[in-house]
């Protein structure tokens, strides 16, 4: 199957899901619900055929990589634990979630976190003394 086999219907359907995970990358959702949220007339097997034509891949792990993503930016913004940010993403366990953010990034959740989030100090010196200055955030970053 390729992009001109697919009826327009059908590939609209398909983006109509894709643009729903897009949009709500920790809404986790099984197929048949992504369906009718979308209000998509297409059938599940169909759906899972022209979603990997289309994208690539498959939906579930179309699905893992937005999550995974949206895990990156909550980790720059350094507001929720590591747990917290675990069960927002929908695992079960902190390991099985440093293992798959590992396996897409190359990096741990905690490496990835020490690399991007913003310092909460700077260090400022004035002559010959140096001073601690604190951060102090006003405008939480764009999820």
């Amino acid at each position: 199957m390729n992009q001109k086999q697919l009826r327009r219907p059908f590939q609209d359907a398909i983006y109509s899901v894709k643009n729903y995970i897009d949009q709500h990358p920790l809404d986790i959702k099984p197929i048949h619900e992504l369906i009718t949220k979308t209000h998509s007339q297409i059938g599940i097997n169909l759906l899972h055929r022209g979603f990997r034509e289309l994208f690539g891949a498959g939906i579930k792990e179309y699905e893992l990589k937005k999550r995974l993503e949206a895990a990156a930016r909550l980790l720059q913004q350094d507001e929720l634990t590591m747990q917290q940010i675990t069960d927002l993403c929908g695992y079960s366990s902190q390991s099985a979630f440093v293992r798959a953010f590992k396996d897409l990034y190359g990096v741990t959740p905690g490496q990835w976190r020490n690399k991007y989030a913003p310092p909460l100090w700077n260090r400022v010196t004035n002559g010959n003394v140096t001073y601690i200055q604190l951060n102090s955030f006003l405008e939480p970053a764009a999820l």
